[in-house]
């Protein structure tokens, strides 16, 4: 069973990123086609596309769920939000400080860092009685449009301002941020975008199913809670579109765009993602992940944060705290989850 497990596990993460990427590509040559900016593009299409896996995992999960195929996946579905949320800003952030010092505007900060705070208190709110019903759910999934609402109406507010040249020096803010986004994917016809997007998504949702189960049998055959395997190892894999996303826009210098996916992905997966398979049917949220991994959560949150908010740049020896952060979590989680 081992023999097959591991090897489906590592076929689902390669098709979550595959089917990820192809519904960026594909939302990426419309957004150019719309001529949608760069900061834009981070905050909503890359954003929610990077965080498509989890999505894909929330809700083949809850159809897993409520037709019986795996009652008890509760584990592996809540583990892998919060094992998201932690691996993208302590791990993922902290490579990409590494790779290169990140560096983020006074606006970015002010609107999303708050609101990555308030996206995790309003989780823990509704997961202190053990369950996340479909009425919070669906709270989560309308209060995460109404923040992606208010981003849309602050980009427009940077739209107007990006020829004042004090407000940019102000705000930190990069004027390539505001320019329309140029696909590096051409494609021939809209439809042809649409049809890449669509492939993708049934890439996805075939690759959430098969981590799934791959990670359950894996958890049967270790004797490990499922909470633990969702957190660190289906957590980390469905991190894996973000790293690459944010280190290929570094490296075309698109500031805005990386900074914009670590922030937007973050309140996306704990609201969004997780909406998106609690509402199918309640999701049982372990108590270990209430009393030791969110408390953990907002400690990174607030070190990183922190960090980002310093001269407004994330430095190489930063980087590597935020690594070693996320080292020492995964030893005491891997060793004490008992």
């Amino acid at each position: 069973m081992l023999l097959i497990s591991i090897p489906f596990l590592i076929v689902g993460f390669i098709g979550l990123y595959f089917g990820a990427k192809f519904v960026i590509i594909g939302l990426e040559s419309i957004a150019d086609r719309l001529h949608i900016s760069h900061i834009m593009v981070g905050l909503t299409i890359l954003s929610i596309g990077t965080s498509l896996p989890e999505i894909a995992i929330s809700i083949m999960g809850g159809l897993d769920k409520i037709l019986g195929i795996d009652p008890n996946i509760d584990g592996i579905v809540i583990g892998n939000k919060i094992g998201s949320f932690l691996t993208q800003i302590t791990l993922i952030i902290g490579i990409l400080a590494v790779s290169q010092p990140i560096f983020i505007s006074k606006w970015e900060l002010r609107r999303e860092g708050p609101m990555l705070v308030i996206s995790v208190l309003i989780f823990l709110f509704f997961s202190l009685d053990g369950v996340l019903t479909q009425f919070e759910a669906l709270l989560m999934i309308i209060i995460y449009f109404i923040y992606l609402s208010l981003v849309i109406w602050s980009e427009r507010r940077l739209l107007k301002m990006k020829s004042d040249l004090k407000v940019l020096e102000k705000e930190r803010l990069d004027s390539v941020s505001f320019e329309p986004v140029k696909s590096p994917h051409k494609t021939s016809s809209t439809s042809k975008d649409i049809g890449i997007f669509l492939l993708g998504l049934l890439i996805l949702l075939f690759a959430a199913e098969l981590t799934l189960l791959s990670a359950h049998d894996l958890s049967k055959e270790f004797h490990i809670p499922e909470n633990v395997i969702g957190i660190l190892i289906v957590g980390f894999g469905t991190s894996l579109p973000e790293l690459v996303a944010d280190l290929t826009a570094i490296r075309r210098e698109s500031y805005g765009i990386a900074v914009g996916d670590i922030l937007g992905s973050n309140i996306c997966d704990i609201l969004l993602a997780t909406g998106s398979g609690a509402i199918i049917i309640n999701f049982n949220v372990p108590r270990i992940i209430l009393v030791f991994d969110i408390p953990v959560l907002f400690l990174a949150l607030i070190i990183a944060l922190y960090f980002l908010w310093s001269q407004k740049t994330l430095k190489r020896w930063e980087g590597i705290l935020l690594i070693s952060f996320y080292g020492v979590y995964a030893m005491f989680k891997i060793f004490l989850f008992h």
